[in-house]
């Protein structure tokens, strides 16, 4: 599971205490493209002499990225050569560093069209200069096109993750409780096993902009009682004549990024950073939540509990289901 050490727009740490350096992490840019000519995306400068500190992100349309990283005396300078992709889309870009290995690379991924570099000579990152570039304000420089940024701690890029918004009211025995109010041992009713007994509750804090913005689901077409906060990532059961019309099955999950249509289901992108809780049942299952069915992820490597659709059999799905409005359950 993705943890954030710093995130931007959010002065307070969600993980660790600003002190000492990170030997290896993760820097994560989502940028709004295509951008023009060149420029400074991103610069921290603090301090001077042999505590001068610089970490600045610069963009060329021909000549591409380039993280600029000073400490005191010492400056690198990590490129990634273009020329920059000009569609228009959310562009992700990483820079990870590993000292064990004394090495670095930087990705950058707009709709599957992905540029990478690599190098050998990298420095760790202070904690405290990572939490004064999240915090912004004086000496910080950020570009409109930057929509967030952030720094985990390890050496694999945040994967795919089903959260529900604190406020989502999940099923028990005792009847409807919001998922941030939920504990391990709580009972929560699931589809094929009845009660189970939560075995984890995890809080998460997490981007809420660009390819991470949440989904709202909105009632009545998900749910009875009001309109639910997600992550794009969760899925979401879908039922009835047209899912088993298309696909040959009564049920099937939809993660809820392919049903964000701006009227069932819209991006929700308000919030800088958005809480979350994630949910494990010890099992793949789908739970009570509001009226509406949601996918809980099991063990790794354990099937989901219904058939999740790729983003190009959801929308024939969604369509059906915006023709007849109607409700997914």
């Amino acid at each position: 599971m993705t943890r954030w050490i710093a995130l931007s727009d959010q002065p307070d740490p969600p993980a660790a205490p600003p002190t000492g350096a990170l030997e290896h992490g993760i820097l994560v840019f989502e940028i709004e493209m295509p951008l023009a000519g060149a420029g400074v995306l991103l610069d921290l400068r603090a301090g001077s002499g042999a505590d001068e500190v610089a970490l600045s992100l610069f963009h060329d349309l021909g000549a591409g990225m380039a993280l600029l990283h000073r400490q005191g005396g010492r400056v690198l300078r990590h490129v990634l050569p273009g020329p920059l992709p000009q569609k228009i889309g959310v562009a992700r870009l990483s820079f990870g560093w590993d000292m064990r290995g004394r090495g670095w690379w930087m990705e950058m991924d707009l709709a599957g069209q992905r540029l990478r570099a690599e190098g050998a000579a990298a420095m760790p990152i202070r904690r405290a200069d990572l939490m004064a570039l999240c915090a912004g304000g004086a000496g910080v420089i950020r570009h409109p096109a930057v929509l967030w940024f952030g720094a985990m701690q390890g050496r694999a890029q945040p994967g795919p993750l089903g959260w529900l918004g604190v406020a989502t009211p999940v099923l028990t025995r005792q009847g409807p409780v919001a998922a941030g109010a939920l504990r391990p041992g709580d009972r929560v009713v699931t589809r094929d096993h009845g009660a189970v007994a939560l075995v984890a509750v995890t809080r998460v804090q997490v981007p809420s902009r660009g390819s991470m913005a949440p989904i709202r689901l909105r009632a009545p077409y998900f749910g009875e009682g009001g309109d639910m906060l997600v992550s794009p990532d969760q899925p979401v059961l879908v039922a009835g004549p047209e899912a088993e019309y298309l696909f040959g099955e009564e049920e099937v999950l939809v993660l809820a990024r392919h049903l964000a249509d701006g009227q069932m289901a819209v991006a929700d992108s308000r919030r800088a950073v958005a809480q979350g809780v994630v949910l494990d049942l010890g099992m793949a299952e789908v739970v009570e939540a509001g009226g509406c069915g949601l996918g809980i992820a099991g063990p790794e490597g354990m099937a989901p509990a219904r058939r999740v659709l790729d983003a190009f059999e959801a929308a024939p799905l969604r369509n059906a289901m915006q023709r007849v409005q109607r409700r997914a359950v």
